[in-house]
Formats: C-alpha cells, structure tokens, sequence
C-alpha cells in the first residue's frame, strides 16, 4: 500500500537536542505501510525538468510566502476539482482512490488522500497478509472525520470498466462510499479515466457521456491555468516526483573520497579524546635492581616512585593539554562542517532564477559525511529558523549549554507545537531542500539516513506528506533504527500535521478568525467540491 496523505496546506489556490517524541499519532497498526500526509500544500514554485547535470542545483525563486490566511478561488464546476488534485499530489494518479474533505458553507478543501485501487479490495478468505478494503476504508473515513469534514468526494482513477458491478474499480468505490456515508452523508463520486471524466453514477449521457467529457476540460481549467501561471507542475508518475536521480560517476566519486576523508579526520579526533580521565597510557622507565643492601634498595625504590610521579603529574597536564586541544580541533571540525552548508545554500538561495548553481562534489561529500554528527545535523536544523545563526554554531561546536538547548527546543516547537507552531520560511527551506538533495545524489547510500530525514522532516513542515513519507521510509531503508526518523513516520503515518497547521484547524472549528481548515493528504491531492455550473462554488485551502 503506498497512500499519500496530504492535509490541506495550500496557501491558497492555486495556488541530540531533538524531542523524544512527536505529537500523539493514535493507533499504529498500519505503520508498516507507506503513507503520505501533508498538513498544508504550501505552494512551491517548481523549476522545469532539464537536461541539468544532477550534481548542478537550479534555483527556485518568486515563490508565494508560506501564509496562514487562505486565498479563496471560485470554482465554476467538477472540472476545476479534478483539475486541482494532480497539481495538489504532485503527480498523476494511476490506479487510485482519491478523497477529499470538504468542510463548512463554502466547502474550504481540508484533507486530500490517495490510495491504489488495489488497497480497497475486500480481504479474501485464507489470506491475511493480503489488502484489507475495509480497513482502508475505515482508515480514509476516520482522517476524514477528524479533519472536520462536513462531506467528502471520491474520485477514480483507472481505466478499467467501471460500469461492471463486479470491477474492482466499482467495488472499490462502492466500499469507500459505504463506509464514509455512515458519518458523512452524501458522499460524490467522480471517474478520471483514460476517455475522459465523468459522476460515476450520472445517468445523464448529455451531462455525463458514457466515455466521460474531455480531458482536455481539466487542462483548460481556470484551476489548471493559474497553478502554471504558480510555476507547479505535475510529474507523470509518482515514482518520478520522488526518485533522485544520481550525479555522475565522477562526481560520486569525488564525493565519496571526500566524505570518507573527512569521517577519517572526525573520527581521528574522537578517539583521541577517548581517554575517561584525560590521561593515556604512561611511559616511565623502570629502574633495574641495585646492588647493595635494603638502605640502599629502599633509597632505589624512593627514587623510582619521585620519579613515577613527577611523570605522571608531568603526563597528566600533557594529556590534559591534548585534550584541550583535541576538542578546540573536534570544534572546529563542526564549525567547518556548517560553514560548508551555509556556502552551499547561499550559492543556492543568491542565484538568479533558473541559472544552475554547480555545487562541489568535494564540498557535498563532507556535508553528506557531517550529517552524522548529531551536533552538525542540530546545527542544519537550526538554520532552518531565522535568528538561530549563533545558536546553530555552538552546536556545531559541541559548546552546547542551557542556551542552545533552549534554542533548539524552540525550533522544534516552532516546527510541531500547536501552540508556537510557524510556517516555514521558503527563502530558508527550499534552498536546504536543494542542498540536501544534491547530497543524496553523491554521497554513497549508507551516508544518506541523515539527509533522507531532514527532508523528510522539511516536506512534512511544508505539508507534503506524500514526499515527507517516502523520505522518512529511504532513511529507515539505510538505517531501521534511526530514533528520530521512527518518531517523524508515526506522526506522518498518522496523519498528525505541523503544529501551525493544527493551530489553524483549532481556529476554523473554533470560529476564531478566518483561517481555513488545514486538511491531510496521503498521495491524497486536494480537491474542491464539484459545483453545479450554474451556480459556482468557493474552492479554498489554507
């Protein structure tokens, strides 16, 4: 089962000092499988693909700024919906269920799921290992039901027959709808298929033709029209929006030498400030025995032992002296390591709009090889957060004390508390995006569990959760036990959103402002209510 969870975070349309837990995500028992949840689609001005060399960056630039308010666009019918989800998801949905929440008098778009076809099929009898259609059912109805849905729309992709009962594409809808219509009464379903898109139960062949009216409706939208003129675009599978491509074979090369240089010197400095005591092993000579009586082995013996502690005390401040200057080196090694990562992102955040910005191979090897320093990885994060530049190098640094770990306590609270919840700062993230990902296409796979999780956890503050899971599921493929990026995929995996976007979900139930309700998505795109063409309908997100 691969479901994409994406709460709604549009903007509009179109639009080591870490916690020991997130956000209670509920029940787990899904867990296994990879979801995609997003809090909000904070639009993301997207450069075309090229022929770019993948080891050279292409800046993104006049992006919208991540607001809370939500930007309303009126929909005239289904059409500017269906147009929206792909834009929403990122991808073209193939073989798959999409809902979407729907929520007070003006319909605001909230959660926005997706999942295969395959996974609403009815468990078989002698089978249980195999998709169980029911409880994904249940599991899309209770993320819609607590997104505050007031109803919902179906909608399916495939390009089976539909119009045989027993197709699994109409068993699939008619699973879904049974199970969402027990809550949420009223429940539309819509058919995107290869011919065209049409009510799935529209009986009309002058409203619903039996092969669906033209897609290219969908691509003359208003919706459609105004995302491009937003710079999103839409990847024709989902593997494609989510696979990196790697550098080439020099370049990995260069980055891999770089990067084994640079653990060799870290690791250099760590063992040499192994000693518990400061101390390391004492060379002191042993006198020989003397001939002569007790008096004068005795006066030997003395001798031996003045000596032993005049070199030991002499030793002791050597090695302590060592010490000192080990961790002033192990210091500047972190603070280096930032300042390769802050060169590296200003490069990308300084370039002009679509100019490629090649980074040194040599460079991202060492920031791909720092990333597993828990102290340089704090340090990345930090950055993402404006006013936390000093903060962050005394991380780096391993000068942590009650400031930093107060600082970096904020950040994470800026990031997941309701609260102190904020929306992340584009002009910040989106160049450490680029960054990160420059350096998943160099480094080798075993040095990449520490990137693969900073943009998992940059995808979900965004409100990506289709990106934000198949991040976090490549960090766990190269290291199972990486603490952190267990705790991140049961927060995403259970649709728990950023702390921003729950605020605001508190304050559109709550009457409290305008803000519109935050909605999930899970491969889910989100999707406005169909409205009648005659009486047009209000499609927002925020």
């Amino acid at each position: 089962m691969n479901p994409d969870l994406q709460p709604n975070s549009d903007s509009g349309l179109p639009d080591g000092g870490l916690p020991d837990s997130f956000p209670d995500t509920g029940p787990s028992a899904r867990d296994r499988t990879a979801r995609d949840f997003s809090a909000r689609d904070v639009p993301e001005r997207t450069t075309p693909r090229s022929s770019t060399s993948p080891g050279t960056v292409v800046p993104d630039r006049g992006r919208a700024p991540a607001v809370s308010n939500a930007r309303v666009i009126r929909v005239a019918g289904p059409e500017d919906l269906l147009a929206y989800i792909p834009y929403r998801l990122g991808f073209e949905p193939v073989e798959s269920v999409v809902v979407v929440s729907l929520t007070g008098p003006r319909q605001r778009v909230g959660l926005v799921a997706r999942v295969d076809l395959a996974d609403l099929r009815l468990r078989r009898p002698g089978d249980p290992a195999g998709p169980d259609g029911g409880a994904t059912a249940r599991w899309l109805t209770d993320h819609l039901v607590a997104d505050g849905a007031d109803r919902a729309v179906v909608v399916l992709y495939t390009a089976t027959d539909t119009a045989a009962p027993s197709g699994a594409a109409r068993r699939a809808a008619d699973v879904l709808r049974a199970r969402i219509d027990r809550r949420l009464p009223g429940t539309e379903v819509w058919l995107v298929a290869p011919t065209g898109f049409r009510a799935l139960d529209c009986q009309d062949p002058l409203c619903c033709p039996p092969e669906g009216r033209p897609l290219a409706v969908l691509k003359g939208s208003r919706v459609a029209a105004h995302m491009v003129l937003e710079g999103r675009t839409v990847a024709g599978t989902r593997e494609e929006r989510y696979t990196l491509r790697p550098a080439p074979e020099a370049a990995r090369t260069q980055a891999r030498r770089a990067a084994a240089r640079w653990t060799d010197t870290y690791r250099r400095l760590r063992h040499r400030t192994r000693f518990p005591d400061g101390g390391g092993p004492l060379d002191v000579a042993v006198p020989a025995p003397q001939p002569g009586g007790s008096a004068a082995r005795e006066a030997a013996r003395s001798a031996a032992r003045t000596t032993a502690r005049r070199a030991a005390r002499t030793g002791a401040r050597s090695a302590a002296a060592r010490a000192e200057q080990t961790q002033r080196e192990l210091a500047d090694w972190g603070a280096q390591s930032l300042g390769l990562w802050r060169s590296a992102v200003r490069a990308v955040a300084h370039a002009e709009p679509g100019q490629p910005v090649p980074l040194s191979p040599v460079d991202l090897g060492k920031i791909g090889a720092a990333l597993a320093d828990v102290p340089v990885r704090d340090a990345v994060l930090l950055s993402l957060v404006p006013g936390t530049e000093q903060a962050a190098l005394r991380t780096a640094r391993r000068e942590a004390d009650g400031d930093t770990d107060l600082a970096t306590g904020a950040v994470m609270a800026q990031i997941v508390d309701p609260e102190r919840g904020i929306p992340p700062d584009q002009d910040r993230t989106q160049p450490a995006r680029r960054v990160l990902e420059a350096v998943v296409r160099h480094v080798p796979r075993n040095r990449r569990a520490p990137a693969y999780l900073l943009l998992a956890l940059i995808a979900w503050w965004h409100g990506d959760g289709g990106l934000a899971v198949e991040r976090v599921s490549d960090a766990l493929g190269v290291d199972p036990d990486y603490r952190l990026a267990l705790l991140l995929r049961s927060a995403v995996v259970g649709g728990v959103p950023p702390g921003w976007v729950r605020r605001e979900r508190t304050l559109f139930h709550g009457g409290a402002g305008t803000a519109a309700q935050p909605g999930a998505a899970t491969e889910l795109g989100a999707a406005t209510e169909p409205g009648a063409a005659t009486e047009p309908g209000a499609m927002a997100t925020g």
